[in-house]
C-alpha cells in the first residue's frame, strides 16, 4: 500500500500532461532582473533523486538497494533585458607635490 501511494505521487508530479503552473522556458536572472525562486524540477532533470540522496530518504529501503546518484544538471541561460557596454576605467590619479601653494 505504501508503494501504491508513492507511485501515485510520482504520477502526479512527473506526468508530462500535468504542468502544474510550470513555465515553458526557464532562465537565470541577467542584468536588470532580480533573482527569483526556481523550481527544483527546472534546475536538474533528476531533482527528486538528488533531494532523496541529500536527505538520506532511501537509506532504509528494504525492497531495493540504493544506487549512487549522478546529478543531471540543466544548463540555464541568463535572460538579459539590455546589452551592456564594456566598462572603461580612467588611469589612476597621481597627485604630484608642488602643484598647489603651501602644500
Amino acid at each position: 500500500m505504501e508503494q501504491a501511494v508513492t507511485f501515485g505521487v510520482y504520477d502526479y508530479y512527473f506526468n508530462a500532461e500535468n504542468r502544474m503552473g510550470c513555465p515553458v522556458n526557464t532562465y537565470l536572472p541577467g542584468n536588470g532582473l532580480v533573482g527569483q525562486s526556481v523550481s527544483r524540477v527546472n534546475l536538474a532533470n533528476n531533482s527528486c533523486d538528488i533531494e532523496t540522496m541529500l536527505r538520506g530518504t532511501g537509506t532504509c529501503n528494504m525492497v531495493e538497494s540504493q544506487n549512487p546518484i549522478v546529478p543531471d544538471i540543466r544548463q540555464l541561460k541568463p535572460l538579459n533585458l539590455f546589452d551592456t557596454q564594456p566598462v572603461q576605467l580612467p588611469e589612476p590619479m597621481v597627485v604630484q607635490k608642488g602643484q598647489r601653494p603651501r602644500w
